[in-house]
């Protein structure tokens, strides 16, 4: 039985590397490898953390296992650093799995690994979501290059990073997946008609969703811009912007307020715990996802796992996952006529249809692959 430790954020953390290494633990753990994760102890200093809480608050946890994660990493005490090193030494595990997503924690990450090279044979692996931060900082590119170049082997979750990997590590063999298809938030408390109804949006007509945080990467400033051209073309259409903002709100207060056209426009803002996020993909019609730039999406395979079709922009890995005019549509760019027009192609067709190709395409997505391409790597 191959023994795993996971480098990872993870529960009582929130956020899309907490989810990322839960899905990862239980298909591993699932598929016959001993594992257990490795997480902070701090994540974030409160200082550099925009939102409200690092901490899950849901009373839903996908794939609990909180007997095998041991908190140890402070990001920014070198001692810790040490003492994480040394208690995956005395694990005696086969490899390790880091999750990569922000080059911030670089530091932390080269030291631990340059003290296992010391101590240990054991493999390094990292699952990279983003070679560099989506907000691009002076130091991203160094720690990111510093850091990756000591793995072993790398999992990527599209070809975009796997391109910026083989670009900058061309020796280190990366093995390609996909992002899980998150079906864990389908708790089947509700309907279309009963999620409308809990929101207390109209049960007839057209809604569109956009979820997630909002970040100036994230395009939600174009999407409301968006809104009164969808108007023109279907008066009756309904907009959803649900997350947590990582910005002044204001921003997109006087943003709403300056629109010809706001009734049907609904602003929802704050942390949403992962057994009410039924409810919101339950009631949408269609997900926009109007990213400036990007890597792969939580908020896609969300989207697929309840079956609802997708615009999105052509950046970073998103594309990839989309079939045009069968999981949804992708637009060249996240301008507001651009945004209009493929909201409104897409809820003028047949949404049944769309769900059906999702449905196909949902079967070659995810992690299935990823515990046959480990146990190759480890022979």
């Amino acid at each position: 039985m191959p023994k795993i430790t996971i480098v990872s954020p993870a529960y009582p953390y929130r956020g899309g590397q907490a989810l990322v290494e839960a899905h990862l633990y239980h298909t591993l753990t699932q598929n016959g490898f001993d594992c257990h994760t490795v997480t902070f102890s701090l994540l974030y200093p409160s200082i550099f953390f925009p939102g409200k809480t690092q901490y899950e608050r849901s009373n839903f946890i996908p794939y609990p296992h909180q007997d095998k994660i041991v908190r140890l990493i402070n990001s920014i005490n070198p001692i810790s650093w040490w003492k994480t090193a040394q208690y995956i030494a005395k694990q005696g595990s086969d490899a390790v799995i880091f999750v990569w997503w922000m080059p911030f924690f670089g530091p932390a990450y080269w030291t631990i690994i340059q003290l296992l090279r010391q101590w240990t044979n054991t493999k390094i692996l990292f699952l990279v979501e983003n070679y560099i931060s989506h907000e691009h900082r002076w130091f991203d590119k160094f720690f990111s290059k510093q850091t990756l170049r000591l793995a072993d082997a790398f999992i990527c979750e599209s070809s975009f990073v796997e391109n910026a990997l083989k670009t900058h590590h061309p020796t280190i063999p990366v093995f390609r997946t996909t992002l899980e298809l998150y079906d864990c938030y389908d708790l089947g408390k509700y309907t279309k008609e009963s999620a409308r109804k809990a929101l207390g949006i109209p049960l007839d007509k057209p809604v569109i969703l956009y979820f997630g945080l909002i970040r100036p990467y994230k395009g939600v400033d174009r999407l409301i811009q968006a809104f009164p051209l969808i108007k023109e073309k279907i008066a009756d259409c309904q907009l959803l912007i649900v997350g947590e903002c990582y910005e002044p709100l204001e921003k997109y207060q006087r943003l709403i307020e300056s629109l010809p056209v706001k009734e049907g426009l609904y602003f929802m803002e704050g942390y949403v715990a992962n057994e009410e996020m039924e409810k919101y993909f339950k009631a949408a019609d269609i997900v926009c996802l109007p990213y400036y730039h990007a890597t792969q999406s939580g908020v896609l395979m969300v989207a697929y796992a309840f079956k609802k079709p997708v615009v999105v922009t052509k950046v970073g890995g998103l594309p990839e996952l989309v079939v045009p005019n069968k999981t949804g549509k992708i637009i060249p760019d996240n301008a507001p006529e651009h945004i209009a027009k493929a909201c409104c192609e897409l809820l003028q067709e047949d949404l049944e249809n769309y769900a059906q190709h999702i449905s196909q395409l949902s079967e070659t997505l995810g992690y299935k692959r990823l515990p046959e391409l480990i146990r190759s790597f480890l022979q």
